[in-house]
C-alpha cells in the first residue's frame, strides 16, 4: 500500500491542466471528506484568473526554459 501511495502522489497532468489526484484521494480516504468549498469554490470563476501558458510550463518542466511553470505561482 505504501508503494501505491508513492505512485499516486506523484501523478500529475501537464502544466496548465488541473490535477484532481482522484486516485490518491480514493486511496487515502479523502473522497469521504466532502466540504462546501469543494462544490462552490472554482478558481476559474475568479475575476483575476489568467489561463496558464501550457507551452512555457512544459518547457520549464523539461528544462528548456527557466522561470516558474506558471507566473501566477511566484
Amino acid at each position: 500500500m505504501d508503494l501505491d501511495r508513492q505512485i499516486l502522489s506523484r501523478f500529475q497532468r501537464p502544466p496548465g491542466l488541473p490535477s484532481s489526484m482522484l486516485g490518491y484521494d480514493a486511496l487515502t480516504g479523502g473522497l469521504d471528506d466532502f466540504q462546501i468549498k469543494d462544490y462552490f469554490i472554482d478558481p476559474q470563476d475568479s475575476e483575476s484568473f489568467q489561463p496558464p501558458d501550457m507551452h512555457h510550463g512544459m518547457e520549464v518542466r523539461l528544462g528548456v526554459s527557466k522561470g516558474p511553470v506558471y507566473p501566477g505561482f511566484i
